[in-house]
């Protein structure tokens, strides 16, 4: 009984797309990470050096940007996307086009954007997993055929390839499609044309009376279009036709390289127009004869129209009368194909895996991506509207050719010269471009002096409205001036003067390779705050190769630490005063001063301030005897009057102090005598707004005061709506970015730096008011509900159940790049509730009402507080240590929650708002702080009393729940290790070189005759030493030129058959692939760090690997483990896992062996046990057992349906043994071995117990203890636990290809109840996106497996963003309290690796 819960998300990019999806006027990213679907918009930041008279005669491409992209949405998705297109419905919520997106298992899922909600609706999802289209016994399954999905560019109908052979045909309704109904009447026949052309936009809105914007959609076999496409390659709509029109290519018979001679040039390439309302077809032309290596088809618009289709080695353009021109690019196609095509085989490109973007010119120029990333440009030769010729240019590097790093996955286009580059393997980057400038002047010129009697007016400077002859089969050419141009040209220009500069980039932590766990380096200043242990994994491909280093909670960069007694809060203002300069340019300057102020208690009701300020890199006292003399205890501190002043909010008092703290003004907060002694009236909490404070008294009444000009404070008049109520919590925020601003475009002053009070009251509603005249802007009900959308309008029922709220803090949350301010509650149990706040886009003017909030995705949990603890927060402490907004740490705007779960809450242009621990534990108070040497940092203090001047890490990323920092290498990494004697972590990397076949192989010796200049290419590996002080590489062992490492393992070896001393060692394991003809060799080598004499100028290259054995084999090294007691070594080579021990002159003895059947892929022993597991990359999973008296290893169970073993490891539950297997189709086994049960025949079989789908492409598993979490501790220490309490001492982390992190944690059986009815509970109640079945997508179908199935912990940790009454329903009807769900997920999310 397990659960798998995602611990980070998918990073890698499988597919983009350019659409007008939240209006019709923005333009949106949306970009799919294999199940993760995010929608992304522009914040674009124009150049300041040109004029707007400039921008306005510039053409659109030639305005210099700088553009970011800004997460908007994201949505974890039941389901992997094959594909998404963009559709144009009729009379979407949102104005812009809508999403279809099509799923694995022929899924299609059609949605838009709801505004009234803030995220994505679904419209329709289609299901096409019919039994009688896959019967056939001969036919693969839906999950093993790839699906591809192509949209008509004018939305008519899309197609959905799935299967072999199957097409799934699903049409849209189009504006005009109610003129050609059945029922429609027959006097305006003929006239049909006419009537339509005349119908306004409004008119024809309300006269289209379609239920939904799709018809009924149908399923043809490709055999019905014609019986000869039995092999179907890739297809695709084409432009400028008034049908939906659509290119195939296909073969008769199944294209091979290897019958290359009998089946040259056996793909054909034919265009069908289909009628919808027949349900029939007509092919319009087919081309035979083309060359055998087409892969794709790309449809381009006009002025090229047509199609280009894609081979490994050449390109070619079929325009829509049939007509070809090849460009052939490496020496292989003119020895592939007899195709006519031109030569220009010198540029040696390997068109393999290349993804193909427009750059929407007026010449129809492509930029092509290769696989090694790689720019290419594309140009057209046309003659009027008939092309020419071809013609390919290299993008330069300096000129921005160099920009992936890697393989591109997925394209998208925008308008302003942009492009996006989606990659599995690199980040995936945001690219500008610009044309040749001068090259178009030029070009611009010299064809207005040939035009005499061409109208100017119609020469357009921006080719956006392109579309006006789009769906014309026979228009002419839109502007005869460009083709004239570019023809005259002949594309060199263009060509060698195209720049590509990069915009953005999403960080991609993907391909993980291999994972290990290093100790990490400790701070000399706090040792406490660093992690025992760190996670380091290998991440990228190729040139974008390097190392991540995970870390599950923030490490503070400390810079420097002192212990000051008592000490329970610390604040920080920066003060300055403006005067005026003694010179006679005049003027003004401002002199600063940066004071630190610590609260130190001396008893219940009495505090000494203690004053520091900095100076020289360290904080020093500073006597100020008139700040705080009477002791009291102080509530918060904070500047006012453009930071001229020192504000001191006391419990009893306001002091107000200068520039060098001397008293300026006390305001009291009770008045002797007016007031009793029994009434007496105190400061509880303070929020500050230049010129504004904030007062919250401890009878829940308020005090606004205001800073005039000279920095005295005053009292602001509040209306009767305020000095009426009771109030909970309140806060002041400056409205820097007109959030919360009404749209005035009158005057446009009042959005300018509006200050909003926001105030809670003892009944949770949430009032709004603008100061300084405290006008409502609106009142939010039902707070304490935490609904997942907060309205003006009160709630449809009252709930029952609430949720006690302590605090409320509105903020920014951002980094340099974009900033937004959020509504943050938080619970007595310290539960942070985010809210994003948005308008309503039906009132065309913002008014009280249409103000909404939506509520953030937060699955962080607090942790709970023990008995034990050294520090219990109780209500008082609450109110005393609220929560902390930063504006600028490290530069992020952040809020800190100060208490036993101290923690971050994090947001950047590229994630939204996320919670991540901070590392130093119980935090009694933290504030920013800015000085030299510690620039943009902060100041906090433990419960040790210690306080500390802090920095965020240099270099980490924040952008998930876990922080995370990468070192590039440049070069990419198969294989890593942690070297635990020398502490350094050893890598096997790899880098391409070309392969020629060896010249010396006597069966071929017709290869040394072999002239070739385009060589294929392999990988070339080496052995190198990284050191953790600094990450840079310190030594290398390359090797040979055709031998590639396949494992590295630091295993503890026996290195003298002598004494029997045992160490540590670097162990490498190799594989030789010189061609498919030769026999795969493999070679072990061992290596020791040893200390040498390092460089002066790098005193960590004081360590060097050192060759200790090496022993060739034969068949392929492809795993390592160590095994037994004697250290020895077990290895799998070739079919044979054996075990070995290292000799004195350096060979490896062979002791035992057992023969394995196909490709080892895994080779793993319990530690300690003897119990080994060998992975089978084709025929499944062994258990084994190892004994060294005698020597032998004894075969204990197979697994019985010979799965495709990608990863594997053990999983001890108790007295139980299970196995996890990861398989090729991203499904995760649970296999136990139990000789007891009569299924298993004694042991022989290994039991499948559950099958789970993760979704994802698994590259390792690990075993990892588990540490006790929060909850457990929690009852531990209250004396109340159960002997018989089961709690797993074992977990399973698994990486996987897409970045993806998981772990699998075993749960005992009552919590596997709970939760099980939970995740049924869910399912049944919840809205999932797209309209997907999280059941389905996690289940797998499977011959006779009786277990219980594994648990999804994403779909658990929803329970968490659900409204409090509708949680505490679905947790009644689970039959389980509150706090043991919230124990549950908590073990299961990943807090159970506290030593990370």
């Amino acid at each position: 009984m397990q659960c798998y819960a995602e611990l980070l998300p998918p990073s890698g990019v499988t597919h983009a797309l350019s659409i007008p999806f939240l209006s019709a006027t923005e333009t949106n990213l949306v970009v799919a990470k294999t199940s993760l679907l995010q929608i992304y918009s522009f914040i674009n930041d124009p150049d300041e050096s040109d004029s707007k008279d400039t921008e306005e005669k510039a053409p659109r491409l030639e305005r210099s940007y700088e553009t970011k992209l800004l997460l908007l949405a994201e949505y974890d998705l039941p389901g992997t996307v094959t594909d998404i297109s963009r559709v144009e419905i009729l009379d979407s919520k949102s104005g812009g086009d809508a999403i279809l997106l099509a799923f694995r298992n022929a899924k299609l899922s059609l949605i838009e954007w709801d505004p009234d909600r803030c995220g994505i609706s679904t419209i329709s999802i289609h299901y096409y997993e019919r039994e009688d289209l896959t019967r056939s016994p001969w036919i693969p399954d839906l999950s093993s055929c790839a699906s591809h999905l192509t949209v008509d560019p004018s939305s008519r109908c899309a197609i959905l390839n799935f299967g072999l052979r199957n097409l799934a045909i699903l049409p849209f309704h189009r504006p005009g499609d109610d003129l050609v109904m059945d029922d429609y009447d027959s006097h305006f026949d003929g006239d049909s044309s006419g009537h339509e052309g005349v119908i306004k936009q409004d008119e024809r809105k309300e006269s289209l009376n379609f239920q939904t914007p799709y018809a009924s959609s149908f399923v043809l076999p490709l055999t019905a279009l014609d019986p000869s496409l039995c092999h179907p390659i890739s297809f695709s709509f084409l432009y400028e036709y008034r049908e939906p029109t659509f290119g195939i290519l296909y073969s008769q018979v199944s294209t091979s390289l290897a019958l290359l001679n009998e089946r040259k040039d056996v793909v054909f390439y034919s265009v069908f127009t289909l009628d919808l309302e027949q349900r029939a077809s007509t092919t319009l032309l087919s081309v035979a004869r083309l060359p055998s290596d087409l892969f794709k088809i790309v449809a381009l618009p006009p002025p090229v129209g047509g199609a280009l289709l894609i081979g490994s080695n050449e390109l070619v353009h079929i325009d829509q009368a049939g007509k070809t021109n090849a460009v052939g690019v490496n020496e292989f196609a003119r020895q592939a194909s007899t195709f006519s095509m031109a030569d220009q085989s010198d540029l040696a490109l390997r068109l393999e895996g290349c993804v193909v973007e427009q750059l929407g010119t007026e010449n129809g120029e492509l930029v092509l991506v290769l696989s090694g990333g790689d720019v290419i440009l594309v140009s057209f030769k046309l003659d009027g509207r008939s092309v020419s010729g071809l013609t390919i240019c290299p993008i330069p590097a300096h000129a921005g050719g160099n920009l992936m790093k890697a393989a591109a996955s997925c394209s998208a286009a925008f308008g302003g010269g942009r492009i996006f580059f989606g990659s599995e393997d690199t980040d995936s980057v945001l690219v500008g471009w610009s044309p040749p400038s001068s090259g178009i002047k030029r070009a611009r010129t010299h064809a207005l002096t040939n035009v005499d009697d061409m109208d100017l007016s119609d020469i357009s400077e921006d080719q956006d409205d392109d579309d006006n002859y789009e769906d014309d089969l026979y228009s002419g050419t839109p502007n005869v001036l460009s083709h004239d141009y570019r023809a005259s040209n002949d594309g060199s220009i263009v060509c060698g003067n195209y720049n590509f500069r990069l915009y953005d980039t999403l960080p991609n932590i993907g391909p993980i390779r291999d994972i290990t766990l290093g100790k990490s380096i400790k701070n000399s200043i706090a040792q406490n705050l660093t992690a025992e242990l760190q996670l380091v994994s290998a991440y990228g491909s190729d040139k974008s190769g390097g190392l991540c280093i995970l870390n599950r909670e923030v490490d503070p960069f400390v810079i420097n630490s002192f212990e000051l007694d008592g000490a329970e809060a610390v604040w920080s203002v920066r003060v300055s005063e403006t005067k005026v300069k003694a010179s006679s340019i005049g003027g003004t300057f401002r002199k600063a001063e940066h004071y630190v102020i610590f609260s130190r208690s001396k008893s219940a009701d009495k505090e000494e301030s203690v004053v520091y300020t900095t100076a020289d890199k360290i904080l020093q006292p500073f006597k100020a005897p008139e700040f705080n003399p009477n002791e009291d205890c102080t509530v918060d501190v904070g500047t006012l009057a453009n930071g001229s002043r020192v504000v001191q909010v006391l419990k009893g008092e306001i002091r107000s102090y200068d520039t060098n703290l001397g008293l300026a003004q006390i305001y009291p907060l009770w008045d002797e005598d007016t007031s009793d002694e029994s009434d007496e009236r105190t400061a509880v909490s303070a929020s500050f707004a230049d010129p504004y404070l904030l007062i919250l008294h401890n009878d829940f009444t308020l005090l606004i005061l205001q800073a005039d000009e000279s920095g005295d404070l005053d009292e602001v008049l509040i209306s009767e709506e305020i000095s009426s109520r009771k109030w909970l919590s309140g806060c002041l925020y400056t409205d820097n970015l007109s959030i919360f601003s009404p749209i005035d475009t009158v005057d446009r002053s009042i959005t300018s730096d509006s200050i909003f009070l926001f105030l809670l009251s003892l009944d949770c509603k949430l009032f709004i008011f603008r100061l300084p005249g405290t006008e409502l802007v609106t009142v939010i009900e039902g707070v304490d509900s935490l609904l997942p959308l907060l309205l003006a309008e009160p709630p449809p029922r009252r709930s029952a159940t609430r949720e006690t709220l302590t605090e409320i803090l509105v903020a920014d949350l951002g980094d340099a790049v974009f900033r937004q301010p959020y509504l943050i509650l938080r619970t007595g149990s310290n539960d942070l509730v985010l809210y994003r706040p948005f308008w309503t886009s039906d009132d065309s003017v913002k008014g009280p009402g249409s103000l909404r909030f939506l509520k953030e995705e937060n699955h962080a949990l607090p942790k709970m507080p023990s008995e034990s603890s050294s520090k219990v927060i109780n209500a008082d402490q609450c109110i005393s240590k609220p929560l902390r907004a930063l504006p600028n740490v490290g530069g992020f705007s952040v809020v800190f929650m100060p208490g036993a779960s101290s923690s971050f809450v994090f947001r950047t242009s590229v994630s939204l708002p996320h919670v991540i621990n901070f590392r130093a534990g119980f935090v009694g108070g933290l504030c920013s702080f800015n000085s030299i040497g510690c620039q943009n940092g902060f100041i906090y203090l433990d419960d040790h009393n210690i306080a500390r001047a802090c920095q965020l890490p240099y270099g980490t990323h924040f952008d998930y729940t876990w922080a995370f920092r990468r070192v590039p290498l440049g070069e990419q990494i198969d294989h890593l290790a942690y070297s635990s004697p020398s502490k350094t972590y050893a890598l096997g990397t790899s880098h391409k070189i070309d392969f020629k076949l060896p010249d010396d192989d006597e069966v071929h010796p017709e290869w040394c005759h072999e002239v070739i200049s385009f060589l294929p290419q392999t990988y070339q590996s080496s052995v190198k030493l990284l050191s953790p002080k600094n990450w840079t590489i310190i030594d290398s062992y390359p090797l040979g030129p055709v031998e590639r490492i396949m494992a590295v393992e630091n295993i503890n070896l026996e290195i003298s058959e002598q004494t029997h001393e045992r160490k540590d060692m670097l162990v490498v394991g190799t594989a030789f692939a010189r061609g498919e003809d030769i026999a795969a060799r493999g070679c072990i080598y061992v290596f020791d760090v040893i200390k040498v004499v390092p460089d002066p100028d790098r005193p960590e290259t004081n360590l060097k690997l050192k060759l200790v054995g090496r022993e060739t084999v034969k068949g392929a090294v492809t795993a390592l483990s160590g095994v037994g007691g004697q250290g020895f070594l077990m290895i799998a080579q070739g079919q044979k896992c054996m075990v070995r021990g290292l000799k004195d002159d350096g060979s490896l003895l062979p002791v035992a062996f057992m023969d394995m059947q196909c490709h080892i892929s895994v080779v793993k022993e319990l530690k300690g046990t003897g119990m080994c597991i060998f992975g089978d990359a084709l025929k499944g999973l062994w258990f084994t057992g190892y004994s060294e008296e005698p020597y032998k290893m004894t075969l204990f169970g197979k697994d019985i349906d010979q799965l495709e073993v990608v990863a594997a490891d053990f999983l001890p539950d108790g007295r139980k043994l299970y196995l996890l297997v990861s398989d090729s189709d991203c499904n995760l086994h649970v296999l136990q071995y139990d000789p007891e049960d009569p299924k298993s025949s004694n042991g022989d079989r290994l039991l499948n117990r559950s099958t789970f789908h993760k979704g994802h492409f698994a590259s390792t598993m690990t075993l990892l203890p588990r540490t006790a979490v929060s909850s457990e501790v929690a009852v531990a220490s209250s004396g109340e636990i159960d002997n018989d309490a089961y709690s797993s001492i074992n977990q399973v982390l698994i990486t996987t290809q897409t970045g993806c992190v998981a772990l699998v944690t075993p749960v005992s059986e009552e919590s596997y109840r709970r939760l099980s009815a939970l995740q049924s509970q869910l399912i049944n109640t919840l809205e999932h996106p797209c309209g997907l079945n999280p059941r389905a997508y996690r289940a797998v179908e499977s011959d006779g497996i009786g277990g219980r199935g594994m648990i999804d912990g994403k779909l658990l940790s929803r329970w968490l963003d659900l409204g409090r009454q509708r949680k505490m329903e679905i947790a009644s009807r689970v039959g389980a309290d509150e706090w043991e769900i919230r124990a549950d997920l908590e073990a299961i999310g990943g807090a159970g690796l506290g030593y990370l």
